[in-house]
């Protein structure tokens, strides 16, 4: 194995070593880091706060449907408010149970580190959209649970009002456990994912868990691919729905798509573009990309679902995906 478990809560009076301030314990956060490259990772984490989990008081009334929306929102581009007002009010029955899966989205203020790393090269401010809320006051005002861990720094600045990091997060109607946050290989870029455990307000339904995952633009991407096929592949104990950028030039045929879908089986969620990017310097032939957004589970035959394309971007640079899993 290529990686170590790090359990970041200790007992009272346990004694043990300060942890960087991005790996600061958090009740409820479990780290899965990666051995190799630890010295490039650690520079990257060091420019990033700790991560964020804020467990909320659910509702007592059953759930029907449970909606899990998947979605690159650039960095405070995308409408996230808009967006999940919009699916709440269509539904024509009780309200259900949604679970958000949100990759680039970002933090900012006072939990991001104001000093970094002085050689560290840190990646370019992704800002389309300010003033908007960041992931801890969007979670407040959707009046949602939320676990997020930044993977990297949101550019340069460090003055208070202008610093951030971003990474993936995972926003819940539904009671959530058991976060656990799965750095990846390095590659172009630092990378974690989420892993969270739902407990959908259904009795007797069983607990699921989901991932969130984004991985690198580069060909470092099937790597990671690869490394979180090989942890989710222990998570067997209950069903699993994983939904991601994987940043699959090659769309279907990507090398990195086949790495998760031989473990966790691909859902049939449309089979057109996903991004909406602008022209990017860095992605050069951006036109010719396939689809790069994708959903996966293991809920079975048994369980009746649909999942989709919605056709609207809200403003993000990629189009969400909505998997509607039925009771």
């Amino acid at each position: 194995m290529s990686f170590v478990l790090l359990l970041l809560a200790c007992a009272p009076g346990a004694v043990r070593a300060e942890p960087m301030p991005c790996l600061q314990p958090v009740n409820g956060v479990t780290w899965v880091r990666w051995e190799r490259e630890q010295p490039t990772l650690d520079r990257w984490c060091q420019s990033v706060g700790p991560p964020v989990f804020a467990s909320l008081p659910v509702a007592t009334n059953e759930i029907s449907r449970l909606l899990i929306l998947s979605w690159n929102v650039h960095v405070g581009g995308g409408h996230i408010e808009k967006l999940v007002a919009k699916i709440r009010g269509d539904s024509s029955q009780a309200a259900p149970g949604l679970v958000v899966l949100l990759q680039e989205t970002f933090r900012g203020g006072v939990d991001v580190p104001e000093s970094y790393p002085g050689d560290l090269r840190v990646p370019a401010a992704i800002r389309p959209r300010r003033p908007t809320p960041d992931i801890v006051a969007l979670a407040r005002r959707l009046d949602m649970s939320v676990a997020y861990v930044p993977s990297m720094r949101n550019g340069g600045a460090t003055e208070l009002e202008r610093r951030e990091d971003r990474g993936n997060a995972v926003l819940s109607t539904e009671p959530l456990s058991d976060i656990r946050a799965l750095e990846l290989p390095f590659g172009k870029q630092r990378r974690v994912s989420i892993v969270a455990t739902v407990t959908p307000r259904r009795a007797p339904e069983a607990p699921i868990r989901v991932v969130v995952a984004h991985l690198d633009t580069n060909s470092d991407r099937v790597i990671q691919a690869e490394a979180l096929g090989e942890r989710i592949a222990l998570l067997s104990d209950m069903p699993l729905i994983v939904g991601g950028d994987l940043n699959s030039r090659r769309g279907f045929r990507d090398k990195a798509v086949a790495a998760v879908s031989r473990l966790v089986e691909l859902e049939s969620c449309g089979t057109g573009r996903t991004s909406r990017w602008p022209l990017r310097l860095d992605v050069p032939f951006f036109f010719l990309i396939g689809r790069v957004d994708f959903m996966f589970s293991t809920l079975g035959s048994q369980v009746m679902r649909t999942c989709q394309t919605l056709d609207d971007a809200y403003d993000s640079d990629h189009l969400p995906l909505l998997l509607d899993v039925r009771y």
